[in-house]
């Protein structure tokens, strides 16, 4: 079965990229959201124009974590290193 191939008017994503929104969770969930998002960034077949959306949205996430004391710089990069960097077409764009 075909995947069903999305149509978004140039209308329609102006409206979605206007939009934000706020999520709340603990940081067991944002450490494990950013460790799946970082996977997923390996995976061969992310190649869309989505994909730089979600680099930028786990650089700012890993960021994050941070300054709320989650994680140390030296984990921050080991993570990177270890889920996004090795393997990826862009490590210079990450």
């Amino acid at each position: 079965m075909a995947a069903k191939k999305w149509d978004v008017s140039e209308k329609r994503a102006l409206f979605l990229a206007s939009k934000t929104g706020t999520v709340t969770a603990n940081l067991h969930t944002w450490i494990t959201i950013h460790g799946n998002v970082c996977l997923a960034l390996r995976h061969p077949q992310n190649r869309g124009p989505s994909r730089a959306l979600a680099i930028e949205f786990v650089k700012g996430l890993g960021r994050a974590l941070v300054s709320w004391g989650a994680l140390t710089e030296e984990e921050l990069k080991e993570c990177e290193k270890l889920e996004i960097e090795e393997g990826s077409i862009d490590r210079e764009g990450v």
